[in-house]
């Protein structure tokens, strides 16, 4: 049966794939028949941050609930605080970078693309 609901009071937190930072992963690939390929909630202590990287396949969703951070998207630097809301188009390099004393707190998606 697929996953209808899910809680971070019952998630396992677990390393991001960037080995920086935690997430919580409330949907996985494997448990919806859509092109979503996670659907989870992260967070970055003071410093933490993710290499620049692009995803050939996949385009990402960031929405921030709280903290700070600095997102590099292309060429652009995008100011994060709570109620920013980032798009990653597929192929674009990015950064991550979380700035603030107290975590830098979001909900994140990938969807899968048909690009190559």
């Amino acid at each position: 049966m697929e996953r209808i609901t899910a809680s971070l009071a019952t998630l396992e937190r677990e390393l991001t794939a960037h080995a920086q930072g935690y997430k919580q992963v409330f949907l996985r690939n494997n448990d919806t028949p859509t092109k979503v390929t996670q659907l989870a909630f992260g967070e970055f202590s003071h410093s933490d941050y993710c290499e620049l990287h692009k995803h050939a396949t996949m385009e990402e969703f960031f929405f921030f609930l709280e903290g700070k951070g600095i997102y590099t998207v292309g060429e652009e630097l995008i100011d994060l605080q709570p109620g920013v809301f980032v798009r990653i188009a597929a192929g674009i390099l990015h950064r991550l970078e979380a700035t603030s004393v107290e975590p830098l707190k979001y909900v994140y998606f990938g969807v899968a693309t048909d690009c190559e």
